[in-house]
């Protein structure tokens, strides 16, 4: 008799903590999908990739004042090679509605609108409010997934990249906070899938040599009358196969100390070898431009380290240099596309 006492009692404390914790949870809508260089450059964005429910029924918690937090458990990692990551500060959570079904209070929360970078370091405070969630409670969060564009994706191999949400509920009472609800989704609940066709992940683009900065000087008014240039030798180191070697630029040269600006179409590149490579085909000198433009071809199914040579320069009597004396700037990328 004492033995099946005992067992009664272990269950009904289980099942008393049970209750005393709100429930969440999440369901995902899919993930963003990137097909195409642009949108590997400009990021994408997956409305209602996650729905976060909070629900409740039971004794009162006096719970007035709140807060939904988040974060990733890892990097997003590719689900076939896990050595392929990418940061998980590289994606945001965005609200974008919300249901209240059936709560004793009918009061819709106030939700911040602005994107939320996520980490897996930090929580993340998605919602803090006022509005109590007492009584019965079933409310859902929907929000929008955006994965950031950038080099991060460019340089990663095709797939899908998965992490994971955690979810936390904290009562706050007095300044206090009391965790009350905690969920962590399955892996793959936070996710994107990269479909790039030229992107192979084995290939790379690398400055060397100092290439990362180049300086054009005008000191004197013969400067202005004659080309000026800047060449460095072995600055560009690329390892690619069946793919296109292009340049784009940001915009045009920007003054450091006033609104100023100097003409990107001034501004040309050269690039040349120092030896011969199966089927590399360059093409320049180009005008730089804020499109991408291919300068060099390569149409061999083997992977080799070519090494270029780069020279930019100005012709003489270009237009627009006559701007206040200072330091003008623009950002030169260089990105492997497919053929």
């Amino acid at each position: 008799m004492k033995k099946i006492t005992t067992i009664l009692c272990f269950f009904l404390f289980t099942l008393y903590a049970a209750n005393a914790q709100y429930t969440l949870g999440a369901y995902n809508g899919g993930q963003p999908t990137f097909n195409t260089y642009p949108e590997m450059v400009s990021g994408k964005t997956l409305n209602n990739q996650i729905s976060i429910p909070i629900q409740y029924y039971g004794t009162n918690m006096n719970v007035n004042e709140w807060k939904l937090t988040a974060r990733l458990t890892q990097d997003y990692t590719n689900e076939v090679n896990g050595s392929y990551t990418v940061g998980a500060q590289y994606s945001f959570l965005k609200f974008n509605s919300q249901e209240n079904g059936g709560s004793a209070n009918s009061i819709l929360v106030n939700v911040p609108t602005q994107a939320i970078q996520l980490s897996k370091y930090n929580e993340v405070t998605l919602i803090h409010s006022n509005v109590n969630l007492n009584g019965s409670v079933n409310r859902v969060f929907r929000y929008n997934l955006t994965v950031q564009g950038g080099n991060h994706l460019l340089v990663t191999p095709n797939g899908m990249y998965n992490s994971s949400y955690e979810f936390k509920l904290y009562k706050i009472s007095g300044g206090t906070e009391q965790l009350i609800g905690i969920y962590t989704s399955p892996l793959g609940d936070a996710r994107f899938q990269l479909s790039f066709g030229g992107n192979y992940g084995g290939q790379s683009v690398i400055l060397q040599n100092g290439a990362q900065q180049f300086n054009l000087n005008y000191s004197s008014p013969a400067d202005y009358a004659s080309e000026k240039s800047v060449t460095i030798a072995n600055a560009l180191r690329v390892n690619t196969y069946n793919t296109q070697l292009a340049v784009e630029a940001s915009g045009d040269f920007i003054s450091s100390s006033s609104s100023q600006t100097i003409p990107l179409s001034n501004l040309k590149l050269q690039l040349s070898t120092n030896q011969a490579y199966q089927g590399l085909q360059i093409i320049s000198p180009i005008t730089l431009a804020t499109t991408t433009q291919p300068v060099a071809m390569r149409s061999s199914n083997t992977a080799q380290d070519i090494t270029y040579n780069i020279k930019f320069f100005i012709p003489a009597n270009s237009p627009g240099l006559n701007v206040s004396p200072g330091t003008y700037s623009t950002r030169v990328y260089f990105v492997i596309m497919p053929n």
